[in-house]
């Protein structure tokens, strides 16, 4: 198995509820690196403006200093660390997807809305934001499915944005009942489905590291290395 490919994180301070200081940050990526991961994007949370971690200026200068300060001593020690967004469907309509990519791919991570967000159809904001993602050429990965409330209602609401060649992207602590035992129930029900096209760590913190073996083997011992492989190995990426 090639090293892991881990699209969602929180490792680089941004002022959201992940890492807090460069000295978190890098910990969490050895944490990573000691997992089997070699390719690891930080992508900040993008809330909308009524949600806790909006966009500011500041935040984004935090970022940008931050991750400048990281990539060089994550390379030290052998990992690929690049930066993306997790952006909140509604923020899609107000800015140019193609700054948004994920770093090296032409994808965009966009979140379904999680089951602690009351919000009138969330499965229909996250499809009008793939939509204008898809439109700019690009292709879109959505994060934790398993979460939003809607998904786990009705699993199969989300069989056409797989056949539409979006990329479904749960957390690996979902496999374990991380988030409850409806995520849990609804994450395999996708992964069984094969409509998952990769698994992410969603890494916060020491509570929620970016490990993602253990999801692997577990996927590996259910379904088998020719299924479980390519959820972890960055197969699915647009890779540019």
């Amino acid at each position: 198995m090639p090293g892991f490919v881990d699209v969602h994180s929180h490792v680089v301070p941004s002022g959201d509820d992940g890492a807090g200081s460069i000295e978190e940050g890098l910990a969490l990526c050895r944490l990573a690196v000691e997992a089997g991961t070699s390719v690891l994007f930080a992508t900040p949370h993008m809330h909308a403006p009524w949600d806790t971690f909006p966009l500011t200026p500041g935040r984004s200068a935090l970022f940008d200093t931050s991750f400048a300060e990281m990539v060089p001593e994550a390379a030290r020690f052998g990992l690929d660390l690049r930066r993306g967004w997790e952006v909140f469907p509604t923020e899609v309509a107000h800015r140019d997807p193609a700054e948004l990519v994920l770093e090296g791919t032409s994808s965009v991570l966009i979140e379904f809305p999680g089951a602690w967000l009351d919000i009138g159809d969330p499965i229909g904001a996250v499809a009008e934001a793939a939509t204008r993602v898809e439109a700019a050429g690009l292709v879109p990965v959505l994060a934790h499915p398993e979460r939003c409330r809607a998904v786990s209602a009705d699993p199969d609401s989300v069989w056409e944005f797989a056949e539409r060649g979006w990329l479904l992207c749960p957390n690996v602590t979902s496999l374990f009942g991380g988030h409850g035992a409806t995520a849990e129930r609804t994450v395999w029900s996708l992964i069984e489905a094969g409509i998952v096209a990769m698994i992410a760590s969603d890494a916060h913190g020491g509570h929620r590291p970016p490990i993602l073996d253990e999801g692997y083997h577990v996927v590996r011992q259910r379904l088998g290395a020719e299924k479980a492989d390519p959820l972890f190995d960055g197969s699915a990426l647009p890779w540019v």
